[in-house]
């Protein structure tokens, strides 16, 4: 949309502050290039970065230049299940913290939809081989009253709700969560 940010991924042969103010002057040069962000690192870096947090940026990645091949080995189902555990892991820490800390619960709640909406995608990648780009892709893989609740809170269904249904939807969200990681 005309809001969203510019996902770039760019692996270099190696990144120094050469290489950095190189794409910081190409990236400023594009149209609308302050809206860039994304992920930039060298070919010895990848290699070392965890697969699990790997994985999801491939899935995601569509390369316009180039591509994945010959840059990593294959993912195993291994793989898949630590990205389920590493992400719920953190959303788990993340919904713990937001239900303690800060302002009112169902803002904060709020803002752990885009990490609910990424570890559900894993989560059915993980269940069924479908990577899901989108919500209404997503819509049609989850599976339970657990999922389904979950993905009312990425689509922003909070709007109105009462402090009982927020409270319950954190509820969910750890025990989910803590399912996953076991």
């Amino acid at each position: 949309t005309e809001e969203s940010d510019i996902d770039i991924v760019a692996v270099l042969d190696a990144v120094d502050t050469a290489a950095l103010d190189a794409y910081r002057a190409a990236v400023g040069s594009m149209p609308r290039g302050e809206l860039a962000c994304g992920f930039l690192c060298g070919r010895a870096e990848l290699l070392r970065w965890p697969r699990f947090d790997l994985l999801q940026l491939v899935l995601d990645t569509e390369p316009i230049r180039g591509g994945w091949e010959g840059l990593l080995p294959a993912f195993s189902p291994a793989d898949t299940v630590e990205a389920v555990r590493a992400g719920a892991s953190a959303l788990h820490h993340a919904a713990v913290h937001a239900y303690l800390y800060g302002g009112g619960l169902d803002a904060r709640l709020a803002g752990l939809a885009k990490s609910v909406f990424f570890l559900l995608r894993l989560q059915v990648f993980r269940r069924t081989g479908r990577y899901c780009i989108n919500r209404a892709e997503l819509a049609d893989c989850l599976e339970g009253p657990e999922e389904a609740q979950l993905f009312s809170l990425c689509r922003g269904d909070l709007v109105g709700s009462d402090q009982c249904e927020v409270k319950s939807l954190y509820g969910t969200l750890l025990a989910w969560a803590s399912g996953l990681m076991a």
